[in-house]
């Protein structure tokens, strides 16, 4: 996939803007603890959501990879499926919840933590569901 000038004069405008922030007070700076114990800094406005912070580690990861060893896709669906984050043993489990409302702060650290939903709310893709049907199915 090509990058535009334009996509890429956004995101410049974008870092500079979140730099900026941080200077004057309005953002901060958030260290995410990944399971293999190794951290990324991330910066989202001090008025974020749980959905800003996933997305701003989401943005910072694939730029780590993309400098690292060109593009690897990461699959950000199984993630957030199976991992969740987390900050003082509470799970960030509500995406429009604020962060601030967790206590979350500038210089906290944040991790990710194993997470599973509960039977209730579990969703099975169709696929499972076809598979899960097809094996009630055979005699033997």
């Amino acid at each position: 996939m090509e990058v535009s000038s334009l996509d890429l004069s956004a995101e410049i405008k974008e870092s500079k803007d979140t730099l900026i922030s941080l200077e004057l007070g309005s953002a901060m700076r958030i260290t995410i603890l990944k399971l293999d114990n190794t951290s990324v800094d991330v910066a989202v406005l001090n008025s974020a959501t749980v959905k800003d912070l996933k997305q701003a580690v989401r943005k910072k990861i694939e730029e780590m990879e993309d400098s690292n060893m060109g593009h690897r896709h990461i699959s950000w669906k199984h993630v957030w499926d199976n991992f969740c984050l987390s900050y003082n043993n509470d799970k960030l489990l509500d995406d429009g919840a604020k962060l601030q409302d967790y206590g979350i702060r500038t210089n906290c650290v944040v991790q990710f933590a194993p997470y599973v939903m509960s039977r209730a709310s579990q969703r099975h893709s169709r696929s499972r569901k076809h598979r899960f049907f097809h094996g009630l199915n055979k005699t033997g």
